[in-house]
């Protein structure tokens, strides 16, 4: 190739030949416009093939016990759920400086796998007054100390986005030892002390439902590198203790997000049996019953941390709605300190995605579907 001998005079004189470009845009504009065409394309590059692979198996689960033999159909529906699966009436907490605040209620440590793949964080909707969990898989290893922040992260990189800002800049991450004191630091310049007093409730209940789902049972709140919280909704905040109470998962379709939700309330069921047949029953305040009336329940056995739940259809369910009902008996089940549930239903191989008469393990947590449904 031949090498050309360029000089300065040469490049100058080239570039006085290029024709003039105006561009009146002003430089916020053009950051503005690059900023969200590199998100969009990170997310694509993160999403769009889960949601096709989710796609493909969906189709081969409705596809697969016409094409094989039901033992084989059994196996790849087994496949398919442990694919699939990644891992509030309004959750309320008290601080020990303040008897107002409400307190979020308890729920079982995460499985340490599960927890290395997906964070659960409490999104405010201001629309239904309560908060709404979302479960965020994690792309890689990280540290408890890092799970929140990259889940977060993730979260601004989806069409959740808007819904994140409200925890933008805040750190929430357990101390060392056994996970269960956790530490959350705001900004001290953040948005959330400007804001009005449901909002600052919002907050603060998504913040301490991030953590109960996390697994932790006490927080220290710090204002940049100062400890405590004060806001207008609460007084001071140092430490908070997260209540143990039982929680049940029910149904909400008035949710912001313009999807059908499964939210969790505080329960004083005693058992999970007690809490499955609560379950038919609404909770008020836009909470609908995770299991509709065309299904009922049969019998309900535990044995261990392990559970088996038969359930009868007595009239064809949206595949949606059924899919939220088995999402919502695993994850209660999961509050109920079991880590397997075994469905069975009449004249059924599956429910959704669920396999019947297969152990299932409990998810991480609620709403994943969230994540890829804005783009749709």
């Amino acid at each position: 190739m031949k090498k050309l001998n360029w000089n300065e005079r040469c490049i100058q004189h080239g570039l006085e030949q290029l024709p003039v470009v105006k561009d009146r845009r002003a430089k916020e504009d053009v950051y503005e416009r690059l900023e969200r065409a590199r998100r969009a394309a990170r997310w694509k590059r993160r999403w769009l093939p889960a949601v096709a692979s989710a796609v493909v198996l969906a189709a081969a689960a409705v596809a697969g016990p016409r094409l094989i033999t039901p033992e084989r159909a059994d196996k790849q529906e087994a496949t398919l759920s442990a694919a699939k699966m990644p891992r509030e009436k309004d959750a309320s907490f008290r601080s020990e400086a303040s008897p107002e605040v409400m307190m979020a209620a308890d729920v079982a440590p995460p499985v340490a796998n599960e927890a290395a793949a997906a964070a659960v964080i409490a999104l405010p909707d201001p629309k239904i007054g309560m908060v709404v969990p979302v479960t965020v898989p994690l792309f890689g290893r990280f540290a408890p100390k890092e799970q929140v922040a990259a889940a977060l992260d993730e979260l601004d990189r989806s069409p959740l986005w808007g819904s994140a800002q409200w925890l933008d800049g805040v750190t929430m991450a357990p101390e060392a030892g056994d996970g269960r004191v956790w530490t959350v630091h705001v900004p001290a310049r953040h948005r959330i002390f400007a804001a009005n007093r449901e909002e600052q409730r919002l907050f603060l209940v998504a913040v301490v439902e991030t953590v109960r789902q996390m697994g932790g049972r006490y927080i220290r709140f710090f204002t940049g590198a100062e400890e405590g919280l004060e806001l207008s909704a609460s007084g001071q905040l140092k430490t908070t203790k997260v209540n143990r109470q039982k929680r049940i998962y029910y149904m909400n379709r008035l949710s912001s997000f313009g999807h059908a939700v499964l939210v969790s309330a505080p329960s004083d069921a005693r058992s999970f049996p007690e809490a499955v047949e609560r379950m038919k029953k609404p909770g008020g305040r836009g909470f609908e019953p995770a299991i509709p009336p065309e299904v009922e329940i049969d019998r309900v056995d535990v044995n261990g941390r392990h559970a088996a739940v038969s359930l009868r259809f007595s009239a064809l369910v949206d595949i949606a709605d059924e899919t939220r009902m088995a999402e919502a008996i695993l994850l209660t089940a999961k509050e109920f300190g079991l880590r397997e549930v075994t469905l069975a239903a009449n004249g059924r191989s599956a429910i959704g995605p669920y396999p019947l008469g297969e152990r299932i393990k409990v998810p991480a947590g609620p709403n994943a579907e969230l994540l890829t449904a804005g783009r749709r």
